[in-house]
């Protein structure tokens, strides 16, 4: 049994069949997590030119070289069969029809008029089979008018407000690494699994989706409802002067840390294993409001306590206090971290990479540890489970259908 197979065979989602038509980050990232909890997930690329992924030249800044492709392109799409079919022609149609036909799932990230160009949309697929679920993860909108338009990453986080949220101006922000596509490709995975729950009960398929903007709406809960509940927006973050001194970060002899705590009695402890208790005595300092109310007097002397000391010695000394405190890590340490590596939330893939193996646990399962087929590796030997024979497998090529 290959490795795959074998992932498949014990994850929590074995013997769930998902079929993939998406592109780039969003969609993929939703059929991986599925692949990862042990669903086949059968992607299907275009014939002729595969995924944009398979041929990117670089991402915020970094360039890509082949091993780099490779590794966006796995990053992404690991343990799913890669096949080319030309879903939209008379000859490929079939095959895609009978792909569907025992499936559980449908995945895609196209908008709606290709949907409909291709014979993916929702009616078609829902008819050829009623108990599947069908899965879209849209840009700006699942219905409307901006339903259609073109939407990525960078679009649906200013469109959300998410931009201005994160930005310490009133100039917007751009974080770097697809936040939105991750995100959204997560939710719609969630909203697959709670699409299958519904059929088990009802026996009846069905439609679930997201859109970019719904999930950056969705990770501002509190944001959103500060503005349209109280009338009011969140401070914007200035770590030399923050809305709180208990909620920030602080440079310390050698990196930063950050702390949090939001309640009187966490301020007298942290006073006191700071040696800074004469500050208790202080009414500028003596409760944790006095402490906000005074933000500008304060925060230059916990400044100067944390500047005093190296972060591990913060870090182990609030711990040990039962506050809530963590070291500002950098990515490059997440690799090298105990508490990262023990909990499998990084890991060494097969091929060499490291990345994620899936968001969340599953009694115990932590995700498959797979790699990304090759463009067209997978197409012969699923045509032969769909009952394709030799001959029929070289029309369709032939055909121009299949690569």
């Amino acid at each position: 049994m290959t490795e795959l197979a074998a992932s498949r065979s014990a994850g929590p989602l074995a013997g769930l069949r998902v079929v993939e038509i998406s592109v780039y980050a969003q969609g993929p990232v939703a059929g991986m997590i599925l692949a990862s909890l042990g669903a086949d997930v059968v992607k299907i690329e275009a014939v002729g030119h595969g995924d944009p992924f398979r041929s990117y030249l670089g991402m915020y800044g970094v360039q890509l070289d082949d091993d780099g492709r490779r590794w966006i392109f796995a990053s992404v799409n690991r343990g799913k069969r890669c096949i080319a079919l030309d879903v939209g022609s008379e000859a490929g149609r079939p095959v895609f029809h009978r792909l569907l036909a025992d499936a559980d799932v449908f995945v895609t990230n196209l908008r709606p008029d290709s949907l409909d160009r291709l014979g993916a949309d929702e009616a078609t697929v829902r008819a050829l089979n009623p108990r599947i679920v069908y899965a879209r993860g849209a840009g700006f909108a699942m219905r409307g008018e901006l339903a259609s338009l073109p939407c990525q990453d960078t679009v649906g986080m200013a469109y959300s407000g998410f931009m201005d949220l994160v930005s310490t101006t009133e100039e917007p922000n751009y974080p770097p690494g697809a936040i939105s596509d991750v995100a959204t490709g997560s939710n719609l995975a969630s909203a697959i699994l709670a699409g299958l729950v519904q059929r088990s009960i009802t026996g009846q398929g069905c439609a679930v989706g997201t859109s970019q903007v719904q999930t950056m709406v969705w990770l501002q809960l509190f944001g959103a409802g500060f503005v349209n509940n109280l009338g009011q927006a969140p401070a914007r973050f200035d770590v030399a002067n923050p809305s709180s001194p208990l909620l920030s970060m602080y440079a310390t002899a050698d990196g930063w840390i950050s702390i949090g705590a939001v309640n009187d009695p966490q301020w007298r402890v942290i006073a006191t294993t700071m040696d800074l208790a004469h500050l208790l005595d202080d009414p500028r300092f003596a409760t944790l409001p006095d402490l906000i109310d005074n933000t500008v007097e304060g925060t230059p002397i916990l400044a100067a306590a944390f500047r005093s000391q190296p972060t591990a010695h913060w870090w182990d000394l609030f711990r040990s206090a039962g506050i809530w405190v963590a070291p500002v890590n950098r990515l490059g340490d997440l690799a090298s971290d105990t508490s990262i590596l023990e909990n499998e939330y990084l890991v060494t893939f097969p091929d060499g990479s490291v990345g994620t193996p899936a968001p969340f646990e599953v009694d115990g399962w932590r995700g498959a540890r797979t790699v990304a087929s090759d463009y067209g590796a997978d197409t012969d030997d699923v045509l032969a489970e769909l009952g394709y024979d030799v001959d029929d497998v070289v029309a369709l090529r032939v055909a121009g259908a299949v690569f």
